[in-house]
């Protein structure tokens, strides 16, 4: 056969090809084969080179062009070399002995390497490469403007030591100083902490290999305002639930007030559309966030059934969009999760982030996780429905943005509203706006250590007093919003009191609140000793003491050298909190989960009594006088 008479050849030149010296003698009696192909002597004349090379060379050159079927006829035919008798034609027929391996090996590789690539593929490769240098360079010019764009917005926030009076200068040195302290002394407790350490680890005897990975790509998360769609899923012209999640089970999880009004519709409006979405009611408030909680609704949807790709949507405001967005974090590791937030402060803030969470005894969001939503919809339509006393518990948010943000629109915007709080264009105006600064400022700083630190201005003692009026025997449970209004009032009167802006800021920010119905005093039953040991326990509070977020001037936070979260003393704290405590008697209504408007009443002479008869009355309690210290 074709196949026999070519093994024979190539065992033939193989054994020559190991002969350290042949005999060239022309005695010598050697396989002969004649020329087939006339096109090859005339290469020969052409070159001038031995017949057998020029063969090879013209063979090497139609092969790299040739398809793989071409190459496996060309391969096929008898050798078209002639004397097997010297150096060239054993070039030569090991050339070809290469390309019948390679042939052979069916990927054009030989024994002896790759073959060189033909023309063609060394342009393709080029241009393969040239595209791949043009993204490089594309890709290099967009993070290059980031940067331009990161470091335009955190010098839009940074106002330089020219731009200050002299007693803000004062304070920038004062506050440089105590944070350069805080930070020194930081230092130092974690060297000595090392040495401790180092004097006895890694002097083992046991080795060990080390191995890298890297993971936490960016996530970005659309925020879409469309009204009507809580009413209307379905008839929604953007996409809500991933496509890949059509046959996982949904989950849509939601209060008991919120199931009431939209519940079933929206839940209807999935289903419409093909989703396999179970229901589930949680309670209003504050009580769905707690541990126990976590768990009770953790183990129903794992009791349930769900997939890698099911979604968790919350229906609700800021609490349930904690619970449920701390359970889509921890369920398989992280599932998919999309907030429908339906409160004014949710909308605004609590839903409009990547922080989920839930309270532990010892205070607020202490458990949780940092974990995007895949997509947050704000339909500006449910608001219609809100109780009248939810609505300045968001405008607490709201109202905290324009004081450290915005006073070229959100605060004008503010100033400027004179209608019902419940004028629904005027709603959605600052709802947009809010959405706006808040997605700025988490898109440049998303763990909230520089410019991000906004989000948290007013929080710092707002938690902890919101925390104390949750307490047994409280008659003022503050809802959130009131607390940060209440925070707001306290975090001025510390920048005031630093030198870091001026004493109409106090006041200003009095006046702001009182417009959208804020309480600007702490609750008379609370103690300072009580909202101190609560300070200590919040995220603000270190070792070396609690940093605060302050102001230079409405609309805009003070900062230290880029530092925005800045040392104060416990002085300090006390002091301000002591001037912002409410009058013995003094009544604020509470809109917290146990407060007198969530429960639409007002407080009685019994309900006093029975608040300052509680075993954890928390502070200050009196029955002296006709009114005791209440709210």
């Amino acid at each position: 056969s074709v196949e026999t008479k070519h093994t024979q050849n190539y065992a033939s030149a193989s054994l020559l090809l190991k002969r350290p010296n042949h005999s060239r003698s022309t005695n010598t009696t050697m396989a002969t084969v004649t020329p087939t192909n006339a096109k090859y002597e005339a290469a020969a004349q052409r070159s001038g080179a031995p017949p057998a090379k020029a063969a090879a060379s013209m063979m090497t050159a139609e092969k790299s062009t040739a398809s793989l079927d071409d190459l496996g006829k060309k391969l096929g035919e008898p050798l078209p070399f002639i004397k097997v008798d010297s150096e060239q034609d054993l070039y030569a027929l090991e050339a070809y002995r290469q390309d019948y391996a390679s042939y052979r090996l069916g990927a054009m590789k030989g024994a002896k390497g790759e073959r060189p690539p033909s023309e063609a593929k060394i342009y393709a490769d080029l241009a393969t490469a040239n595209k791949a240098l043009t993204d490089a360079l594309a890709k290099v010019s967009e993070l290059q403007q980031t940067t331009r764009d990161l470091e335009a917005i955190r010098a839009a926030y940074a106002t330089r030591d020219e731009n200050l009076d002299g007693r803000q200068r004062e304070a920038r040195s004062h506050l440089r100083d105590a944070l350069y302290k805080r930070q020194d002394a930081k230092l130092r407790r974690v060297e000595t902490a090392m040495r401790d350490v180092l004097g006895k680890a890694a002097k083992g005897h046991i080795e060990a290999s080390t191995y890298h990975f890297t993971t936490g790509a960016p996530v970005k998360t659309d925020v879409l305002v469309a009204r009507g769609v809580v009413k209307a899923p379905e008839h929604a012209a953007f996409e809500i639930i991933p496509k890949t999640a059509a046959s996982s089970p949904i989950f849509v999880f939601t209060d008991e007030t919120v199931n009431g009004l939209y519940g079933e519709r929206f839940v209807d409006g999935f289903r419409r559309l093909g989703y396999d979405v179970t229901k589930i009611v949680v309670p209003d408030g504050e009580d769905a966030k707690t541990l126990d909680v976590f768990a009770e609704l953790a183990d129903k949807v794992l009791s349930i059934g769900i997939d890698k790709h099911s979604i968790l949507i919350s229906l609700g405001g800021g609490a349930v969009a904690n619970v449920c967005g701390f359970i889509a974090s921890t369920l398989h590791r992280g599932i998919g999760l999309i907030h429908f937030p339906t409160t004014l402060l949710a909308q605004c803030d609590a839903s409009i982030s990547h922080k989920q969470a839930v309270n532990a005894p010892h205070g607020k969001n202490l458990v949780g996780s940092y974990y995007a939503p895949l997509k947050i919809v704000v339909d500006p339509d449910v608001l219609v429905t809100l109780d009248d006393w939810l609505l300045p518990d968001g405008f607490g948010e709201i109202v905290k943005h324009a004081l450290c943000q915005d006073t070229d629109v959100l605060l004008k915007m503010l100033d400027d509203h004179d209608g019902d709080l419940l004028d629904l264009d005027f709603l959605e105006r600052a709802v947009r706006r809010t959405i706006e600064l808040k997605c700025e400022v988490i898109d440049v700083d998303p763990k909230e250590k520089r410019e991000a630190v906004v989000l948290i201005y007013g929080h710092e003692l707002a938690h902890a007093i919101e925390t104390v009026s949750h307490r047994p025997g409280s008659l003022c449970c503050l809802s959130h919003g009131q607390a940060v209004a209440i925070g707001c009032v306290v975090s001025a009167r510390v920048s005031v009191a630093l030198g870091c802006c001026d004493s109409s800021v106090v006041q200003r920010t009095i006046d702001l609140c009182e417009k959208y119905h804020l309480p600007t005093t702490v609750p008379p039953d609370q103690s300072i000793d009580a909202i101190m040991r609560a300070l200590r326990k919040t995220k603000v509070y270190t070792t070396e003491g609690c940093q605060f977020a302050l102001l230079e001037r409405v609309g805009r936070l003070f900062n230290v050298d880029g530092e925005y979260h800045l040392p104060v003393d416990d002085a300090i704290i006390r002091e301000a909190t002591e001037a912002t405590m409410a009058a013995p008697g003094t009544v604020i209504l509470g809109a917290g989960s146990s407060g007198f408007l969530r429960r639409n009443k007002k407080p009685s002479r019994a309900d006093l009594v029975e608040a300052a008869d509680k075993n954890e009355p928390g502070a200050g309690w009196t029955l002296e006088g006709n009114a005791p210290h209440a709210c």
